[in-house]
């Protein structure tokens, strides 16, 4: 039987992200329809997740920075830190180290985990607080292929004629 952190180990691509309110009222995107996300959990038992809105993708933003310090934060979710996983109880628990939402530092996230494939299942273990509802959040992610790098001296030759200067 393979062990879910072996299962779990490697990078995920975001497939949806829905909440479904405890109260039986319609299910909602808290992200758009689309968000994109990548989901890292390494061997070594850290892990990083970002997720980010695809409503506004102004590209404008990328040249001016007093624009782009305003951007709404409610449309991310991004946190890493370090990992564990409930063999019996099919959980896995993060610990928050950083986040875009101080409030989660310190914290910790639980997930039910499910496999199909190459799906991942991560289901709240317990409703959350959100837009100010109860709801269980689900998310379904796919696992990624590996890179392929063969073309990376290329690409790196092309980026020159997309720098921003942002950060």
């Amino acid at each position: 039987m393979t062990s879910i952190k072996n299962e779990l180990t490697g990078s995920w691509k975001l497939l949806s992200y829905i909440e479904i309110s405890t109260n039986g009222a319609d299910s909602f995107f808290p992200l758009g329809n689309n968000p994109n996300g990548i989901l890292i959990y390494a061997a070594d038992g850290y892990m990083s997740v970002q997720i980010s809105g695809t409503d506004d993708k102004d590209e404008s933003l990328l040249e001016d920075s007093v624009k782009y310090s305003n951007i709404n934060y409610r449309n991310f979710l991004f946190f890493s830190g370090s990992y564990y996983i409930d063999n019996r109880q099919a959980t896995v628990i993060h610990d928050v180290i950083t986040s875009v939402t101080p409030a989660l530092i310190g914290k910790t996230v639980e997930r039910d985990v499910t496999f199909e494939a190459d799906i991942l299942y991560l289901k709240s273990t317990r409703p959350i607080l959100s837009n100010g509802k109860m709801v269980n959040s689900y998310m379904t992610w796919q696992r990624m292929d590996k890179p392929d790098l063969s073309h990376r001296k290329d690409r790196l030759a092309d980026r020159t004629s997309h720098k921003i200067s942002i950060l």
